[in-house]
């Protein structure tokens, strides 16, 4: 989901226009994120050397490239610090609704922190939906289903690996990107070693059909303000997006997969009073497993990435690194 700029003026339904370009994302609607010149147009047909003995060989650069799959070419942007070593993590970054892999890439700060702490960056985009927006197939009332992003994101982490011999992967994102990531927990387990949305939720489907085969620990960084993913969800689906749970009751779903037993909060330093909100870090563990999940609840907080817009106490990518690098 995304932040309407004038929400009066576009009221969704199912027959009428989707929600706005997003203030807080700076996304002008309907942004292509074409190819930059001289970027490579990349195939799927990349041998795989896993299991060769080959060193891979690292023809990916840092740039815009494309994939061809389910019969369309898809974009993605890659950052890749140089001397990346063998076995990095790669973190895959999906954009909000309307917005585009170029501008989550312009403000989340992850290529900065990649450089700091050696891993990859990949920042797929998504498709158009009817009304000429970016998105992320996760059910949407007002989306078809016909697009396999599921299977997209396996493609595309399985060609990085294969060109960059790459380690864990694990899954961000902001909006609707960040319920692609819920989404990514509950069917692809097996890819995704942990997610980390951002201003994301549990679409009500995808909460009943949560059967992952192995629990992936998961981080939520929300606002309780926050006017486009509500905090407290929409489960009567009065704002056309379809049925989703509450933030609380989202996480609530992963603390019972995990079977997580302890409990405990930490109210974080507010260091910048002028943002007019706060951090309570929740955290849920067991003592016999090193998997956990966190909520970083930003009381008073928008839809926001925190760091780079709303709240100042934190920034979001330092935050989403430091629970995601725990699982290597």
């Amino acid at each position: 989901m995304t932040q309407s700029v004038n929400v009066a003026a576009c009221v969704l339904t199912m027959a009428g226009c989707a929600p706005g370009t997003s203030a807080t994302e700076k996304d002008t609607a309907g942004d292509s994120d074409t190819d930059t010149p001289g970027a490579p147009n990349d195939t799927a047909d990349t041998a795989d050397t896993a299991d060769s003995g080959e060193p891979p060989p690292r023809a990916l650069s840092t740039g815009t490239h494309t994939l061809a799959h389910g019969g369309m070419e898809r974009t993605f942007r890659l950052y890749l610090p140089e001397d990346l070593p063998e076995g990095a993590p790669l973190i895959i970054a999906m954009h909000g609704y309307t917005s585009s892999a170029a501008t989550l890439q312009s403000y989340a700060g992850l290529d900065a922190r990649a450089e700091t702490h050696g891993f990859a960056v990949v920042y797929p985009q998504g498709t158009r939906d009817r009304y000429g927006n970016n998105y992320w197939e996760v059910g949407y009332d007002f989306h078809d289903g016909s697009v396999d992003d599921v299977g997209f994101i396996r493609a595309l982490a399985a060609y990085i690996d294969a060109d960059q011999g790459l380690g864990p992967i694990y899954a961000t994102g902001m909006s609707n990107g960040g319920d692609m990531s819920y989404r990514l927990a509950c069917e692809a387990s097996d890819l995704v070693t942990a997610v980390a949305p951002v201003a994301g939720c549990m679409m009500g489907w995808l909460a009943e059909a949560c059967t992952p085969a192995t629990p992936v620990p998961v981080l939520e960084i929300h606002g309780t303000d926050d006017d486009v993913t509500l905090w407290e969800g929409d489960p009567d689906n009065r704002g056309g997006w379809g049925p989703y749970l509450s933030t609380e009751d989202g996480i609530a779903v992963h603390v019972a997969l995990h079977g997580l037993d302890s409990y405990e909060e930490e109210a974080l330093p507010d260091s910048d009073s002028g943002d007019r909100s706060t951090v309570l870090a929740r955290r849920w563990t067991r003592s016999d497993s090193d998997k956990a999940v966190w909520l970083y609840e930003v009381q008073g907080g928008g839809h926001d990435w925190p760091g780079a817009f709303g709240n100042q106490d934190i920034h979001a990518s330092d935050v989403l690194w430091t629970f995601l690098s725990q699982y290597r």
